[in-house]
């Protein structure tokens, strides 16, 4: 679909604001949402503020409709528009979205998540913060379950979608501490969407921020719920996949409990921990890490097992 023409000397706010509160109404949502969109991909360099200040301007007691069509138009925003239009905008974008963290909507949470990773994908490289930084602080301040839950993942996806940059890693190796703490608190309850956020901010730093979050992930599969068993699992096998050579050193502790672990009385969780071990499992043995090199070549991973763990390391809400 191409842009929607203008309607002739209608403000463009005035315009989105009338296609916003017909959303509200199941007659009418399904034209409004594609007036919307062809509305944001047509606009102007010069009206992307124009056009984010309108569609920001949701409240809690809009219906579940508009509250996650609007965070469906960030990430549309990002995706039509060039990256050096948007990248200025990605503060108020960030801003916009979390607006959302406390939505008791589930569908308004995954919008929310989805709006999160395209708006770190916007963000120029040297500035990963200013995406990453207010999904951080929402994570370490948010009291409510369903806040915490929508800010982990947000956050996670942001870090997945971030450049990979020295920035980026310095930026979460300092933040991984304060992250392993919230996890060890009683205060925070969504505890699998903050084991994947460990596990993706892990994966995106140096061997020391794996080899620091590896024994809390470990101490995790023991837990008494069962989706952050699974998270956790999923989390040791993507840092297997992404530092298996510096993690040798882990090797032999960590599989033995592996190996008691394997037996979760939930199929899904015993699915997980056996993908976990089979990458542990090709991680070279510390001592094969000093052979000559008229050693037998390590075992290269298993490109079935990387694809399968990378797609199931994605928690959705």
């Amino acid at each position: 679909m191409g842009p929607a023409p203008r309607t002739g000397g209608e403000p463009m706010k005035q315009r989105v604001n009338r296609c916003l509160h017909r959303l509200s109404d199941r007659d009418t949502e399904a034209m409004a949402a594609n007036e919307l969109d062809a509305i944001a991909r047509g606009l102007d360099a010069d009206e992307l503020p124009v056009f984010l200040a309108a569609v920001s301007d949701t409240r809690a007691t809009d219906k579940a409709p508009l509250r996650r069509h609007s965070l469906r138009l960030l990430a549309l925003l990002v995706a039509a528009h060039p990256r050096d239009a948007v990248a200025p905008l990605v503060p108020r974008l960030v801003a916009a979205a979390l607006r959302r963290v406390r939505d008791p909507d589930s569908s308004v949470r995954a919008a929310l998540v989805d709006a999160a990773r395209a708006i770190a994908g916007a963000a120029a490289p040297p500035s990963a913060p200013a995406a990453l930084g207010p999904l951080a602080d929402a994570v370490l301040h948010e009291q409510d379950q369903c806040a915490q839950l929508a800010a982990a993942l947000a956050a996670a996806a942001a870090v997945e979608a971030s450049a990979p940059t020295a920035d980026l890693a310095d930026y979460l190796l300092a933040l991984l501490p304060r992250l392993l703490k919230l996890l060890r608190s009683a205060a925070f309850k969504a505890k699998p969407a903050l084991i994947s956020l460990i596990g993706a901010a892990s994966a995106a730093t140096d061997s020391e921020g794996a080899a620091t979050a590896v024994p809390c992930l470990r101490d995790a599969l023991g837990g008494d719920d069962w989706a952050a068993r699974k998270a956790a699992a999923e989390a040791l096998a993507l840092l297997a996949l992404e530092h298996g050579d510096d993690l040798a050193a882990h090797k032999p502790s960590c599989i033995a409990v592996f190996e008691a672990k394997r037996f979760d009385k939930v199929k899904i969780v015993r699915e997980s921990m056996n993908r976990m071990i089979e990458a542990w499992k090709e991680i070279p043995d510390a001592e094969e890490d000093v052979c000559s090199s008229a050693a037998s070549p390590a075992q290269t991973r298993s490109p079935s097992l990387i694809v399968q763990v990378m797609v199931d390391t994605r928690l959705i809400p």
